[in-house]
């Protein structure tokens, strides 16, 4: 076995339990499961195509039959700006003072080839217009940045443009910049989820991320959102990060229980470059973090995989009697309705297709992907030469359709049932195929997860290692 992954494993808080998935890990037998989760992918929430060199023709065909046959779609906007990029990001942004007078000819040409990439998109995929959107996100970057002129017109265009009678919508923001002003203005549009990034409620944590507000500055923005009417406001939370002990995730818990959230992300941190997977908004670089390398920064270290995993075990511990985690990572009160936007895309019955207007946006159905320019100077470009900015296109087999939709059900962290899977598949159960039914024998008899006639259910274990279990097991033959 890699002797500096099991190292990074045996960085354990002797004040906390070992946690439970050391003995999995350290068992000679999982080495590729212990592989995976010491290089830290980013992987959950990466359901690729296996035909590369797809032609675009042939993807937005594949877009408006998927399209015109759900019954919602997600859709969601990229605004790339941000008035700083913190140490761990690796997505494509734009760094700009939001108050020097030259930032308000770069608000306006981003929207501007928001919409114009938006109106491309209708033109080339015709079922899109009328099609009954389901959740309507704008994520960032930090879309609180857009100044009011530019976000009215950019909400104008959507609502004209785009069939909004069923949805939802909902804006990230960034604790600084989501004043009370802001907020009302959001309400006054329609939006009423909000999210932002936290990652701690220390400041200390949060400085070393270089972040620029304060923990004070997130309970403000909580309270006050609540105030104007905003019931469903999400915080994400990271573990792992440089500097951070088990501690500090127990004081991050123990003040979410205190804020009573209605919803909370808590992710590990991810260290591998995005540009190597697909998520939802496709990486551009490496982050500061990655050039420095994993050891010590500014006296101070990441802390290992033992103590990750205590981490996440002190995340349910805390949250799991009150809040449920749907999909994997998102946890919800037990009295709340999950994450519209992932079910949308991730749920067994749903997995409608996604459209990304924006750079670096992912877009997807289940027969083909496309994922856009990642550099802001080529995604103008392409759009200015009035092309579509989509830097590569990709298939889906029949048999990897299969294989995808398990997988995204899987990431659900609900039991996925063969006859919701064989009402998808014209009959087909997932026991028919040969990925998936060779992937389930291995993750049986590793106890990761149970399998009766029906469906099959994660195990504890299982649950904590979903992102590794979705992205090694599910390989075919010749792979």
């Amino acid at each position: 076995m890699n002797s500096e992954a099991l190292t990074s494993l045996n960085d354990i808080d002797t004040n906390y339990p070992v946690p439970r998935v050391y003995d999995f890990l350290s068992c000679p037998e999982n080495s590729g499961f212990l592989e995976y989760v010491f290089k830290d992918p980013f992987g959950c929430h990466v359901f690729p195509g296996d035909i590369a060199g797809y032609p675009l023709d042939s993807f937005f065909d594949d877009m408006d039959r998927d399209i015109g046959q759900a019954k919602q779609i997600h859709l969601w906007s990229y605004i790339p700006t941000c008035r700083y990029r913190c140490h761990f990001c690796q997505y494509p942004t734009v760094i700009l003072n939001p108050q020097a007078t030259s930032s308000r000819a770069v608000f306006r040409d981003l929207v501007d080839c928001n919409i114009k990439e938006a109106i491309m998109w209708l033109q080339s995929v015709p079922c899109l217009a009328q099609a009954e959107v389901g959740e309507f996100n704008i994520f960032g970057g930090t879309p609180s940045l857009l100044p009011e002129p530019e976000l009215r017109r950019l909400m104008d265009f959507y609502r004209s443009h785009f069939n909004f009678s069923a949805a939802t919508m909902r804006f990230e923001g960034e604790p600084g910049t989501l004043t009370n002003d802001y907020l009302r203005l959001l309400k006054e549009l329609g939006f009423t989820k909000i999210s932002f990034g936290a990652q701690a409620f220390n400041d200390r944590i949060i400085t070393a991320c270089g972040r620029m507000h304060s923990a004070e500055d997130c309970v403000k923005t909580i309270y006050n959102a609540r105030e104007i009417g905003f019931e469903w406001v999400s915080v994400d939370l990271i573990y792992g990060m440089l500097g951070q002990s088990v501690d500090d995730v127990k004081y991050d818990m123990e003040k979410t229980l205190e804020l009573e959230l209605s919803h909370v992300v808590c992710t590990k941190l991810h260290m591998e470059e995005f540009m190597k997977k697909r998520t939802g908004v496709s990486g551009e670089r490496v982050s500061l973090w990655q050039k420095k390398g994993p050891g010590n920064i500014n006296n101070m270290n990441f802390p290992g995989l033992g103590k990750q995993y205590q981490m996440r075990e002190l995340v349910e511990q805390y949250l799991l009697p009150d809040y449920r985690e749907q999909p994997t990572m998102y946890f919800h009160q037990n009295h709340q309705r999950p994450e519209k936007w992932k079910g949308l895309i991730t749920d067994l019955d749903a997995q409608y297709p996604e459209v990304a207007i924006g750079l670096g946006g992912s877009s997807k159905c289940t027969r083909a992907e496309a994922i856009n320019i990642t550099g802001y100077k080529k995604y103008k470009q392409a759009l200015d030469e009035n092309r579509l900015p989509i830097e590569d296109s990709r298939g889906v087999s029949s048999l990897h359709r299969e294989v995808n939709a398990f997988k995204m059900a899987l990431s659900t962290l609900v039991p996925v049932n063969d006859n919701v899977f064989r009402q998808r598949f014209e009959g087909r159960s997932f026991f028919d195929n040969p990925i998936i039914c060779r992937a389930l024998m291995t993750l049986v008899d590793k106890a990761l997860v149970t399998a009766d006639a029906d469906r099959v259910t994660l195990t504890p274990d299982g649950v904590t290692l979903v992102e590794a279990i979705i992205n090694t097991q599910f390989v075919t033959p010749e792979a």
